[in-house]
C-alpha cells in the first residue's frame, strides 16, 4: 500500500486492513483487585455533567496508567474500556488502548483501536506512525510503508516514521530514501524520538549516532521499570553459573554459530541456563540447544517481571544476553540486573545503551580501542575474533549442480546472501560495475520475496546490466545452503551492515569475501573474520580498493586459487574454527569477569593477556 494507497483505504471509512479481523479481548482476571473500578454513574444516565464524566474518565486512566507502568495490563485494558464508554470521541483513550493491547503483544486488536482514533483525528501523524508499526509487526510491510509515508507527509519531522519507512523499504530494495539521505538522518539526529536502533544499521555507518539511538531508548525503558534492588546472595564455591538469553534458540543462525559451545562448555566449572522466550518448536536447533543445557527454560509467556524474578532464584553469576535490539527481544530484562556480572554478545552488533550491562564481548578489530568510545559496555576482548562458530557443522551430501541453481556452467560468481535490507547503491553500483568489467559473470543473489527480485532486476537494468545476469536464490536449510555454496567464486560483502554468519557459512564452503572496513561495529564483522583466517588482504579502506580487490581476484585466476589455499589453511589451522580453544578462552574471560567483581572493582576492558 502506498501512502496514496493509505489515503484512499482512511477515505473509505478506515475499516481493519483485508485479513485483520476484530475480535473481543478476553475478560480479565476477575481475582484481580483492579479489574473493575465501579463508575458512579453509568454512560448515558440522565442528570450526568460534563464535569463528572471528565473526572470519572480522568480516574480510570489514573489507575490504568499505574497498572500499565506495573505491567498489569490484563487489569488495565477494561478500566481504558470503561473510560471509552464514557468519552467513545475521545481518539486518545482509543489509542491509550491501542498501546495498551500492543505491550500485551496483541498486534491484530491494538490495530483496531488505532484506526479507531485515527478516524477521529486522522491528521493525526503519530497515530498514522502506529497504524504502520501494528501492520509492520504483521508482517503486513507494503502497507505500513504506505502509512509511514503518510505520518511523514503529515509530519516530516516524524523520526520514528521515518526511520522505519526507509527500514522496511531497503527489506524491499526501495532505495528511494537515500536521494535525501542527508536532510532525512539531519531531522532524525536532531529528533527527541528514540529511534529503532537496530532499523538505523544499515543506513548510516556512524557509531556516535548508534550509541545515541540505543542509550535513548534504554534510558526510556528504564524510566517505566520499578525494580526491587538487586541482592546477591553469598556464592558458593563451585561452578559458575551462566544465564543465556535468547528467544532464538531454534534454527536460527545465533544457534548456528553458538550450538557448540553450549555443549563444550566444562561441566567442572560451569552450569549453563538457558532462558528461551521464542516461540516452542521442535526445531532440530531448539532440541539441541535443550539437551545442550543443564537447565532449560522456556519462559515465552512470562512477563519481564517474572523472567527477572526466575533469573534471580536461579542465582545466577552471570547473564548473557544474545539479542540486544534485534527483533523479538526483551534485552530491557537486563535493565533490572539478573545477575552480578551482564553481557552482550552476539545478537547484536551494537551498544546496548543499558547501564546495568557491564561488558560487551568484542575482539580487536571490532572494537579498536580508538572506538571504545561509542560502546556504553566495558570491551571483553576475545583474542582472536569475536565470533563463535560450530566447527562439526556439514554441508548436506548433495551437491546440486550450477545447472539446477540456475547458475551458467563457466560463468565467474559472484554472490551476495546478505539480507537485502543490508545493499544500498553503493555496493550495487560497484557490483554492476564488476558484471560490466567480467564479461558473461553473473551475481548470484539472494532474494525470497517478489519484490525485492522485482526491484533488483530493474536496478541492474537501469546500469547497463540485462537482468538474467542476476540470478536469485531462495532460502534453504543451513546444511543445503553450505553446499550450493561451492559454486559461488567470490562472495561481495555490503558495508554499514556486513556478512555475519553469512560471511562465516562462504569462508567455511571455501568461498573469498571481499569486505571494506567501516567505523561501527556492524561494519567490521567481516574484516575481523578475515583477520582470523589469514586473509588481511581482501579487507578494503575504501570503496575503490574494494572494487579493485574484487575486480583482480575475478581477473586473475592464479591469485584467486592462491587466496583459495590460503582460506583453506586458515580454516583447517586458523582460530575461527577452533570452537573447543574459543570456548576456552570465552571461559577463561567469564571468570575474570566475575573476579572482578567478586574483588569490589568495577567492569573494565579485560583480555586475556
Amino acid at each position: 500500500m502506498s501512502r496514496t494507497g493509505a489515503q484512499h483505504f482512511l477515505a473509505q471509512g478506515g475499516g481493519a486492513p483485508n485479513g485483520i479481523v476484530s475480535s473481543n479481548f478476553e475478560d480479565p482476571n476477575p481475582a484481580s483487585p483492579h479489574a473493575r473500578v465501579a463508575l458512579d454513574v453509568q454512560p448515558g444516565q440522565s442528570g450526568i455533567s460534563q464535569d463528572d464524566a471528565a473526572g470519572q474518565v480522568k480516574r480510570l486512566i489514573a489507575e490504568a496508567r499505574k497498572l500499565i507502568i506495573s505491567r498489569e495490563l490484563q487489569a488495565a485494558v477494561p478500566l481504558v474500556q470503561q473510560a471509552i464508554q464514557i468519552e467513545p470521541r475521545n481518539a486518545e483513550l482509543h489509542f491509550m488502548l491501542g498501546e495498551t493491547l500492543e505491550l500485551m503483544m496483541r498486534p491484530e486488536m491494538a490495530i483496531l483501536s488505532h484506526l479507531e482514533a485515527l478516524k477521529l483525528d486522522p491528521g493525526n501523524a503519530q497515530y498514522q506512525c502506529n497504524i504502520g508499526t501494528y501492520l509492520m509487526r504483521l508482517n503486513r510491510e507494503q502497507e505500513a510503508i504506505g502509512f509511514f509515508e503518510l505520518a511523514a507527509q503529515t509530519d516530516p519531522k516524524n523520526a520514528i516514521a521515518l526511520v522505519r519507512m526507509i527500514f522496511l523499504k531497503l527489506r524491499h530494495a526501495d532505495w528511494s530514501a537515500f536521494k535525501n539521505l542527508s536532510k532525512t538522518l539531519k531531522v532524525i539526529k536532531n529528533s527527541a524520538s528514540n529511534v529503532d536502533p537496530f532499523a538505523m544499521l544499515p543506513v548510516t555507518d556512524d557509531p556516535a549516532f548508534q550509541k545515541s539511538c540505543s542509550v535513548k531508548v534504554a534510558r526510556a525503558a528504564k524510566a517505566s521499570l520499578q525494580d526491587e534492588p538487586f541482592v546477591r546472595p553469598q556464592r558458593q564455591l563451585g561452578k559458575i553459573r551462566l544465564g543465556y538469553f535468547s528467544s532464538d534458540f531454534h534454527d536460527h543462525a545465533t544457534m548456528f554459530l553458538i550450538g557448540r559451545l553450549f555443549e563444550l562448555h566444562d561441566r567442572g566449572r560451569f552450569e549453563v541456563i538457558l532462558y528461551d522466550y521464542g516461540k516452542a518448536t521442535h526445531e532440530a536447533g531448539r532440541l539441541r540447544a535443550e539437551r545442550a543445557a543443564d537447565v532449560y527454560r522456556h519462559v515465552a509467556d512470562k512477563t519481564y517481571a517474572e523472567i527477572v524474578e526466575t533469573a534471580r532464584a536461579d542465582e545466577l553469576d552471570i547473564a548473557i544476553d544474545l539479542k540486544g535490539y534485534t527483533r523479538g527481544n526483551k534485552v530491557n530484562v537486563f535493565q533490572s540486573r539478573l545477575a552480578p556480572v551482564q553481557v552482550a554478545y552476539l545478537g547484536y552488533p551494537g551498544t546496548t545503551g543499558i547501564q546495568a550491562m557491564d561488558y560487551m564481548v568484542a575482539d580487536q578489530v571490532t572494537i579498536p580501542a580508538n572506538l571504545r568510545k561509542h560502546y556504553t559496555e566495558k570491551i571483553i576482548y576475545m583474542p582472536d575474533c569475536y565470533q563463535v562458530n560450530d566447527n562439526t557443522r556439514q554441508a548436506a551430501s548433495h551437491v546440486p549442480s550450477r545447472a539446477e541453481l540456475g547458475l551458467p556452467e563457466d560463468a565467474f560468481v559472484f554472490c551476495s546472501f546478505n539480507g537485502p535490507y543490508k545493499v544500498s547503491p553503493a555496493e550495487f553500483n560497484i557490483w554492476m560495475n564488476l558484471l560490466h568489467s567480467v564479461p558473461g559473470s553473473v551475481l548470484w543473489f539472494y532474494a525470497n520475496q517478489e519484490t525485492v527480485r522485482a526491484a533488483i532486476a530493474k536496478e541492474a537494468e537501469q546500469r547497463g546490466i540485462a537482468a538474467e545476469r542476476i540470478v536469485f536464490a531462495d532460502t534453504l536449510p543451513q546444511a543445503e545452503h553450505l553446499a550450493r555454496l561451492r559454486h559461488a567464486d567470490l562472495f561481495l560483502d555490503t558495508f554499514n551492515v556486513n556478512a555475519h554468519t553469512t560471511a562465516s557459512d562462504a569462508l567455511w564452503a571455501g568461498v573469498p569475501v571481499v569486505t571494506k572496513a567501516g567505523k561501527q561495529f556492524a561494519a567490521r564483522v567481516a574484516a575481523s573474520l578475515l583477520h582470523a583466517v589469514g586473509l588481511d588482504d581482501l579487507t578494503a579502506a575504501t570503496p575503490q580498493q574494494y572494487e579493485a580487490q574484487a575486480l583482480k581476484l575475478a581477473r586473475d585466476p592464479a591469485y584467486l586459487a592462491e587466496v583459495k589455499t590460503r582460506l583453506k589453511d586458515g580454516i583447517q589451522s586458523g582460530p575461527l574454527y577452533d570452537t573447543e580453544s574459543f570456548t576456552r578462552s570465552f571461559e577463561a574471560l567469564m571468570e575474570k569477569a566475575l573476579e572482578r567483581y567478586d574483588a569490589g572493582q568495577k567492569p573494565d576492558h579485560i583480555g586475556l593477556a
